[in-house]
This record gives C-alpha cells, sequence and structure tokens, in this order.
C-alpha cells in the first residue's frame, strides 16, 4: 500500500470512529505558559459546526455549570491548521503549542485564552452538530478535573520550527492576540484567540544585532521579505498583515470593531461601531518584543516595506516615535482618502476595501477613540498636528505613472512635510507600481546609509532645500535629498554641531549633485542634550575650517524645537554649529 494511501484508509477510520461519538469531546488538554492558557482537545468528527469552550472560577461539572460559566468562546473546526503559512508554503503546515501539546495535526483543535488576571479557573469544551450542542460534562475528558492556575504576565509569541522558503531555513513564530485589554497587551483583534505569523531571519554572532523590521506588501506574505542583504549581522522581523475572511488585509491599520473578519463573499461597508488601530498596536507590541528577547541593539532598529507595507512604515511612525533609528517606504499611499478614477484604474478595488474596514470618507467615519479614521490616514495631515521632535528619518520612494496608490496623493504629504521641517526625503521617477524594477532611483533602495543613524542620537532634518523642483513638472526628482551631513554630530547642552555638504545621489547609471546657490533649512531633530526651550535665542555660525562664511540668530518657537532657516550649503563641505544665548526667556 503506497503512503498516500495509508493516509486515507487513516482518515477514513478516523472519521467513522468519531462519528460513533458524535459531538463528544475527548483528549482535552490545559495548561498555562506566558499569561496565557493553552485548551486542545481532539476533534469530535465531521459534523461538527462549532465549539464551545467554558471558563469558570467553579468547577464545571454539569450543564447548569456551563450555562454559568463566566466566560465562552466559540471557534469553528479545523482551528490547528496554520492555514496562512500553509498558503505561503504551499503544503499542510499545523500550529505548535507550547506543553504537551506541541505541534497539532488534523485530528486536534485549540484555543487560547489570553488571562486578564491571576487566579484558578476551570474549563470544559463542548461541540455542536445538527442536533444541536452535545452538553454532557465529563472531569477529565472534556472538562478539567483540577483548576488550572493563571498569571498575568506579558505572553510570548511561541516559535513554530525552521521552514524552508526560497533557498533559505526561516524561523517561524506565532503570537496568539486577545479581543480586550490587559497590561503589556492591548487588543490587537476584535475576536479572541486570533494568531498571527511573523518570521525572524538570524544573521551574523555580534553580541548585539541591528534589526531591520519588513512590511510586505498587498498581497504578498510575511515570509517573501524575511531575508537581509544590506548587513551580516543583521536579524529580520518580517511582520503580516493578513485576515481570514474577504478582506484579506487590514493595510498595516486596524479596521471596525464590530466587523467579521472571518466572514467570505463579498464586501460590505463597515459597521460603524467604531475603528481600532488593532494591527498598528501589534506592529509595535512585536517589535518590543524583539527588543525585550532577542539580542538586538535597540539604537539600530529600521523600518522597511513597498506599497501597502511602505504606508505602514510611513504611518507607523507616528506611534513608534525614537524607538526607529530611520525607515524606507517604497511606493506607499499617504493619504487614504484621496481617490482619482483616472489615475489610478487599478486601485478601486482597494478603495472598496476601505470602505470595508473603516467606512466611506463621505461618512467621516471615527476611531473608538473619537479620531476621525481618514485623518489619521492621511500623512500630511499628521505632520500637521503631531510633536515631530523624535520623528525619525524617513525616505520616500514614488512613481508618477503608479495607477494604483497613484502620484497626485502624495503630493499634499510632501508639501506638509516639507513644511513641518520634518527632514523627510522624497524621491520620485516615471515608474508605475514598480518596487524591483531598474528605474533612476531604484539605487535609493539601499539601507546602507542609514546605517549611520541611531535612535538615541541626534540628527540634522532638512527641509525647503532650495533645488527641490516642482514635482508636477520635473521627473526624475527628489526633495531635501541634496544636502547631507557627517561626523560627528555634537550634542551638548549648550551647543550642537554637525557637518554639512552637498550630496552626491546614486543613480541607475549616474551620480546627481546640486550647482550653483544651495540654501536649506535645518531643524535639529531626537535631541539628547541641547536645551531647547521656547522663547530661547541661539547664535548659530557657518564656517569652512576656521573661516566663518555665514552667521545668526534664531529664536525657538516651541520648546525642543529650533530651526536655521536659509542656510548656504558651500561647494566644500562645512560646519554648522549652533548655541544657546545667555539671557532671560520670554514670551512663554
Amino acid at each position: 500500500m503506497s503512503v498516500s494511501s495509508r493516509v486515507i484508509s487513516f482518515i477514513l477510520l478516523f472519521m467513522l470512529a468519531t462519528g460513533a461519538q458524535a459531538q463528544r469531546v475527548r483528549g482535552l488538554m490545559v495548561y498555562h505558559y506566558s499569561g496565557q492558557t493553552f485548551v486542545a482537545w481532539q476533534s469530535a468528527g465531521s459534523s461538527v459546526k462549532q465549539y464551545t469552550v467554558y471558563r469558570s472560577r467553579s468547577p464545571l461539572r454539569t450543564a447548569l455549570a456551563l450555562r454559568q460559566a463566566e466566560q465562552r468562546i466559540s471557534v469553528k473546526p479545523g482551528t490547528a491548521t496554520n492555514r496562512r503559512l500553509s498558503d505561503v508554503l504551499q503544503r499542510p503546515a499545523y500550529f505548535r503549542l507550547p506543553g504537551p501539546s506541541g505541534t497539532l495535526d488534523f485530528t486536534r483543535e485549540y484555543v487560547v485564552v489570553t488571562s486578564g488576571e491571576s487566579g484558578k479557573w476551570f474549563y470544559a469544551v463542548t461541540a455542536t452538530g445538527e442536533k444541536g450542542e452535545f452538553r454532557e460534562v465529563r472531569p477529565g475528558k472534556n472538562a478539567t478535573a483540577s483548576a488550572v492556575r493563571e498569571y498575568t504576565t506579558i505572553p510570548s509569541p511561541v516559535h513554530q520550527g525552521r521552514f524552508p522558503h526560497m533557498g533559505r531555513s526561516i524561523d517561524v513564530f506565532v503570537h496568539w492576540v486577545t479581543d480586550h485589554d490587559i497590561p503589556g497587551y492591548p487588543a490587537m483583534s476584535n475576536i479572541a484567540s486570533q494568531p498571527f505569523n511573523f518570521a525572524l531571519q538570524k544573521n551574523g554572532k555580534a553580541d548585539k544585532h541591528p534589526l531591520i523590521v519588513r512590511m510586505h506588501g498587498r498581497g504578498d506574505n510575511f515570509l517573501n521579505h524575511s531575508n537581509s542583504v544590506d548587513n551580516p549581522q543583521e536579524y529580520v522581523l518580517a511582520l503580516d498583515d493578513e485576515l481570514p475572511g474577504t478582506l484579506s488585509s487590514t493595510f498595516w491599520f486596524g479596521y471596525d470593531r464590530g466587523l467579521d473578519i472571518n466572514r467570505r463573499g463579498g464586501l460590505q461597508s463597515a459597521p460603524g461601531e467604531g475603528v481600532v488601530d488593532y494591527t498598528m498596536r501589534r506592529v509595535q507590541w512585536t517589535i518590543d518584543w524583539a527588543l525585550r528577547r532577542l539580542p538586538i541593539d535597540s539604537t539600530r532598529v529600521f523600518l522597511s516595506g513597498i506599497s501597502m507595507g511602505g504606508s505602514g512604515v510611513a504611518f507607523s511612525l507616528f506611534g513608534l516615535g525614537s524607538r526607529i533609528a530611520a525607515a524606507l517606504a517604497t511606493i506607499p499611499r499617504l493619504d487614504y482618502a484621496s481617490f482619482d478614477s483616472l489615475e489610478t484604474p487599478q486601485g478601486k478595488s482597494a478603495h472598496r476595501v476601505f470602505q470595508a474596514l473603516w467606512g466611506s470618507v463621505d461618512r467621516n467615519p471615527r476611531m473608538f477613540d473619537g479620531r476621525a479614521v481618514y485623518d489619521m490616514l492621511n500623512f500630511g495631515s499628521r505632520m500637521r498636528s503631531v510633536d515631530l521632535r523624535n520623528f525619525p528619518p524617513l525616505r520616500v520612494i514614488s512613481g508618477r505613472a503608479d495607477s494604483v496608490v497613484g502620484w497626485k496623493q502624495a503630493l499634499g504629504s510632501m508639501r506638509s512635510a516639507d513644511a513641518a521641517g520634518a527632514g523627510v526625503e522624497f524621491f520620485w521617477d516615471d515608474r508605475g507600481h514598480d518596487a524591483h524594477g531598474e528605474h533612476p532611483w531604484t539605487p535609493q533602495k539601499n539601507l546602507v546609509d542609514f546605517a549611520r543613524y541611531r535612535g538615541n542620537r541626534s540628527w540634522p532634518a532638512f527641509s525647503r532645500v532650495s533645488t527641490n523642483p516642482d514635482p508636477t513638472l520635473v521627473s526624475p526628482g527628489s526633495w531635501n535629498a541634496a544636502v547631507t551631513w557627517y561626523e560627528p554630530v555634537i550634542d551638548e547642552a549648550d551647543r550642537w554641531s554637525v557637518g554639512l555638504k552637498r550630496a552626491a545621489l546614486e543613480m541607475q547609471d549616474s551620480l546627481s549633485v546640486a550647482s550653483g546657490t544651495l540654501t536649506t533649512d535645518v531643524t535639529p531633530r531626537r535631541l539628547q542634550r541641547f536645551l531647547v526651550t521656547r522663547g530661547m535665542w541661539f547664535a548659530w555660525s557657518l564656517t569652512i575650517g576656521k573661516d566663518e562664511i555665514a552667521s545668526g540668530k534664531v529664536r525657538a518657537v516651541r520648546d525642543g524645537e529650533l530651526t536655521v532657516p536659509d542656510l548656504p550649503v558651500p561647494k566644500l563641505p562645512s560646519r554648522l554649529e549652533i548655541r544657546s544665548v545667555p539671557g532671560p526667556v520670554f514670551d512663554r
């Protein structure tokens, strides 16, 4: 008998055996691990429509006790299959649970309960079929004979193993989220026990490693972005944005908390119960987990994403702050409310998904905390409304012929970021929605340039660079990239200094260096020691060697932020120094 024949025979025998015990759950195993309780049991047969997990402080020994249980979690059959990983690998993959259950198979089911408080709990599991719920309770079979002791702590992802993918061996982890906030573990879904995969690629043997966090595009997956090419010592954390139903992804943001994310079929509008940024919370939590548990240099964490992932990078920066040293967003959508059907014929389907996730733009849907969703998903609007003192360096690469996210939608964000002195670098050329082809600015995808940035070190944000061209008329072009800086950056209580020079920008076939007169605004960002108080005056000077070529005074308009406007950038390397001017502070 062949292997496939033996497998089919075993499945038939299993179905016949379980048919005799229709809807009767057995083989219950319950154990607690790192703030979560794992409940696993044997499948009750192919006729089961749903399982119900009961949780109670009191023993569960009768049907009446089930009715009085404090908590119920219902799940469909087939929980053991890691559907996302199976789809990516194109072969069956099953979840691995910590403890005695180990790796599951098609004969097992499970639920993960995230503890909200310490104490002892009893569990029972029942099955519901065509004739209703089979509510018989048998301690030691489908109910715990004794209580399970649980405790509150920040949960840990569970290592699923190493999987071959595209010629590499990748570590895959799963962490199970919950639908309610607990300390250190906010709600990251509107359903309990939802699993999320992520990949971790470890490189090198340094004591501390830089970390690149990668966010995939729509229709792609985490394993395809788990490779490292820039640094032999780099760890790669590849995150996943996947929903089980029709919607498929959240665009790295979140969704209406009343949404049925398991629903299959046509798209419907969001129910309007309030949008929660579930996915952004999960991104932040996973990065924090990596910083806590892995040998990561916390000052060298970088973000990178393409298309939907590029949008995720841009918007995640507002919450991640100084955790991120620098970031790259390639062909991102920066304004989710903007839609031009003529410019973006390939983007129509995405806008239907936006409406299903969050609601229509015309309705001005709100997040659960009252903020307007499409304001939160407008990069330019966020630039105008947030504190940018710890905002990291960001490079954005876009295409003027992009028929998916469009080109016009990026222009408002470019202008707002520049007016705010954020120091965002924008590059554009005549590419379409293409991140992998050979285009004039393809070399700017190289993250090696970002290695000099640190999350705990100041950097100069350049804005209003005089050579910035009109993006509606010139291509290829760039904003705020014609000037660069060099070490040392001096960040002391009464002095801040940095080297400046004209950048030699690498293009596909040449180098681009600005000629003629060049000026820029310079805003020191992420200050560590240099004290800036609103109303204070500061003296600045620009020198080449020992020769001063320009100087002036500037006043801080807000705490922690000052800008030297219209600073000349000579052809030779120079140094900018800013010193506080002693004296009283007025106009507080």
